[in-house]
């Protein structure tokens, strides 16, 4: 299972504690030339799914990877927690 829970406010932190500039979902939705809608639901927990091309943007505006957003958590994991 992928799980994205926090990870967008985790990344969001690291880049503050970087560079000194704080910003929100929204900025990074619009630095990211993104829909906001897209990163709350991300965040959250509740994407569906993510379009390869507004990943790739969200790790530009980020300087991270895909895994530091998409994280795979197996079952056990999952089922433990």
């Amino acid at each position: 299972m992928i799980q994205t829970k926090g990870t967008l406010t985790i990344q969001l932190g690291r880049r503050q504690v970087a560079t000194g500039e704080r910003w929100s979902l929204r900025r990074l939705a619009q630095a990211a030339g993104v829909p906001k809608d897209l990163v709350y639901r991300l965040d959250a927990g509740d994407a569906r799914y993510v379009e390869l091309e507004a990943l790739g943007r969200l790790c530009a505006a980020l300087e991270c990877a895909p895994a530091d957003i998409l994280v795979w958590k197996n079952g056990a994991e999952t089922e433990a927690a």
